[in-house]
């Protein structure tokens, strides 16, 4: 079972994704994904957790995916497989570009698809602890949109390979690793899909109106909200 918790910033997505997850653990083997870039299980844990998976307790385990990380990688990658497609002086242009897309959104966003990705889902349980709502909107947006993305680029090479046939032969590789992309791009799509949506709220005004947004945005993509978790309310007699 997949579960996201998602909200505003500061209204406890981290203490209550570790709280269920500490629940869980008693008879489940547990996962916590920490996809928020400023990670904070590392201190409710009390334990250096980082971009591997570590073991808190007996069935409970930790990763903070460390998406800077996973974008250099992803986009020495890519510039590998552009340079023998792309002539020189339009590779050098997408190599300097590539150096201003390494800080964007959609570079970071597509390097925690991958990062969820190559996690084992050998797990009973497994917790999403997001971003921000703005942020995790975002992410979403990226994950819904790279597929459909990639199979702009497969067709252009499917209709290049009808014409030019040696030239279809000769980027075959850099066509079998984006055909791979698509295929991670949906399979963290449908992980997606398949989970349960729980939003953190507080009774403040700003974070309620926001929390709407986020509801409404959720049900555009048609996933599965459970439920809403009220948080930091105090009942005065």
């Amino acid at each position: 079972m997949n579960i996201v918790f998602c909200g505003k910033g500061g209204v406890g997505k981290s203490t209550i994704s570790s709280i269920y997850a500490m629940e869980f653990s008693k008879d489940k083997k547990t996962l916590i994904i920490s996809i928020d870039q400023d990670h904070s299980l590392s201190i409710i844990f009390n334990k250096e957790i980082g971009n591997e998976i570590k073991e808190i307790k007996k069935n409970l385990y930790a990763i903070e995916l460390d998406a800077q990380k996973i974008a250099n990688n992803y986009i020495n990658e890519v510039l590998e497989n552009l340079e023998s497609i792309l002539n020189k002086k339009a590779f050098e242009s997408v190599k300097n570009y590539s150096k201003f897309l390494l800080n964007s959104n959609i570079a970071l966003n597509t390097a925690i698809i991958y990062g969820i990705y190559k996690i084992p889902k050998d797990f009973d349980i497994i917790i999403i602890d997001t971003p921000p709502s703005h942020q995790f909107i975002s992410f979403l947006t990226t994950l819904f949109n790279l597929p459909k993305n990639l199979e702009i680029i497969l067709k252009i090479y499917e209709n290049w390979k009808n014409i030019l046939e040696n030239w279809a032969d000769k980027n075959l590789k850099n066509y079998e690793s984006l055909k791979q992309k698509h295929e991670i791009a949906l399979n963290v799509q449908n992980f997606f899909k398949n989970s349960y949506y729980y939003i953190i709220i507080n009774p403040q005004k700003v974070v309620i109106e926001i929390s709407y947004k986020l509801e409404e945005f959720l049900k555009s993509y048609k996933l599965n909200i459970k439920g809403i978790i009220l948080n930091k309310f105090k009942h005065i007699l």
